[in-house]
């Protein structure tokens, strides 16, 4: 314990909290950023967003205990890193893994590894557009 009375137990589970807060918020802009793209004369700005806000969101997933949020979240970085802006608003392999990581942070809980495989194996390959 420490002097303020908090324990290692609170402190993970405080950052763990702040962690999915944070995460809903990134998830949310994700989204707005998907939708902007779509109704964008320049969608180029909201896709840039959308890389940023995602590759951020890859790196906290794993340090906060949510190793699942780190793989869904490089697996379709990895589907759009040849992708353009005016492809990315239309592809329609991007909202299964947005909704599989909605998903995760909704439940607040890191899925089993078995789990984690099903929802791997259950997103789709990249678009050929």
């Amino acid at each position: 314990m420490f002097k303020n009375g908090v324990n290692e137990a609170q402190i993970i589970a405080n950052l763990r909290g702040e962690f999915l807060e944070d995460a809903r918020k990134r998830l949310d802009l994700l989204n707005e950023a998907r939708v902007t793209a779509s109704r964008a004369d320049d969608p180029e700005p909201p896709f840039k967003t959308f890389r940023q806000e995602l590759h951020t969101l890859k790196g906290m997933g794993q340090s906060f205990g949510f190793g699942s949020i780190t793989l869904i979240s490089r697996r379709l970085e990895e589907n759009l890193k040849d992708g353009t802006a005016e492809g990315f608003s239309n592809d329609e392999t991007v909202p299964p893994y947005l909704a599989a990581m909605d998903e995760i942070v909704d439940a607040g809980e890191e899925p089993s590894d078995d789990e984690i495989e099903s929802i791997l194996e259950a997103l789709p390959l990249p678009s050929k557009a």
